[in-house]
């Protein structure tokens, strides 16, 4: 396959540099000054980042749906190999070792799953969705993933790919009492699933409900990252004055929770600032599925636009309280390098879908 470059639409991609720029800006901020540990390397990983929008915008859609089962299978075989032999870092598996830098399998199986059941879906034709048997594939697909990220465990990642499988449901035409059904089916389990979550995740839960359950243990993360958006008021602090940021009382300031270090130091302005530009950029991919000309590409670009929903909606409550801790970083604005080159690429895809549909009328003009 020849890969041609095609020039990305300028709109959304200044939305997302401006977004990641942002992140710099910050983790630069809540690093003490410093471009060490944090803001160089995020810096590194985005210069690879925007390369690997470029690869995904200049390949064509086609080649993605001719190997999306193919890619599918390659993840979950990665997958099995960290359960195998993956990096063990703070009593969860989820990394392999790749000697260079650590490589998450589950971030990549986020838009593998994705593609893999747009494939599914564009084949299948919209009659034979409403046929329930024509879901079990597709639920098979999605329930392997989750069972083995599960086991990492990594609850966040799970409900992401879950959650991602249910919207594609939703927007691929399958009937409202086969949702009402799931879940009250869902609701049944409730007791099975408490008892196999962890005792952290179980606390985490907990927690959620009432944080002063355990203020300096479970409830700490929760607690802090309140304190730090309360204390940014409209203005915020500005950079390098957040107390909670800079004598670290707010943990995973650089990942988890750089949305608290953001309200801290920028305030409720820097905060609204943010989600704007994701509210810009997801209205540009919405518009983008609508105007897709092939069901591949409409689902591809509807999953894309609910993973990328799910991120920003279940970090941000989480950061607020009105979420458990589940650990989902901030897309494009989060320190961590597989969930960003993932997420970029991913944006990629849409562009790709993009700039086919202006190619594919720009001819029709013509003629």
């Amino acid at each position: 396959m020849r890969i041609r470059i095609r020039p990305c639409p300028l709109f959304p991609l200044a939305v997302v540099i401006s977004i990641s720029l942002l992140a710099l800006l910050m983790l630069y901020s809540i690093g003490a000054g410093n471009f060490y540990p944090w803001c160089i390397k995020q810096f590194c990983r985005l210069l690879l980042g925007i390369v690997a929008i470029f690869v995904a915008s200049s390949t064509p859609i086609r080649f993605w749906k001719e190997h999306a089962y193919t890619g599918y299978v390659v993840c979950v075989v990665m997958l099995t190999c960290v359960a195998m032999v993956g990096k063990i870092s703070m009593g969860a598996q989820r990394w392999l070792d790749l000697y260079f830098f650590n490589f998450q399998p589950s971030e990549l199986m986020r838009i593998s799953l994705i593609i893999a059941l747009a494939r599914y879906f564009a084949d299948l034709g919209i009659s034979s969705v409403t046929r329930t048997v024509s879901l079990i594939l597709p639920l098979s697909m999605m329930a392997v993933p989750v069972f083995m990220v599960l086991l990492q465990p990594d609850l966040g990642t799970a409900t992401i790919l879950f959650c991602t499988f249910v919207a594609i449901l939703f927007v691929c035409g399958v009937q409202i009492w086969k949702f009402v059904v799931a879940l009250l089916g869902l609701a049944g389990a409730m007791p099975v699933l408490w008892s196999m979550l962890r005792q952290y995740q179980r606390e985490r839960i907990l927690v959620f409900l009432n944080p002063e359950l355990d203020p300096s243990g479970a409830g700490y993360h929760v607690i802090q990252s309140q304190i730090a958006l309360g204390s940014g008021g409209i203005y915020g602090k500005g950079l390098l004055n957040g107390s909670q940021c800079q004598l670290n009382f707010l943990p995973e300031k650089q990942t988890d929770f750089v949305f608290a270090a953001l309200g801290e130091e920028l305030g409720f302005i820097g905060c609204t600032a943010l989600i704007v530009l994701y509210a810009m950029l997801m209205i540009y991919n919405l518009g983008v599925a609508m105007r897709a000309r092939d069901r591949f590409s409409q689902v591809l670009v509807f999953g894309i636009n609910a993973m990328l929903f799910l991120y920003i909606f279940i970090n941000i409550s989480m950061v607020c309280g009105l979420l458990p801790v589940v650990g989902i970083p901030l897309p494009f604005f989060s320190y961590g390098g597989s969930a960003l080159m993932v997420l970029l690429f991913c944006q990629g895809l849409i562009f790709a879908v993009d700039t086919e549909h202006k190619m594919r009328s720009g001819l029709k003009r013509s003629r």
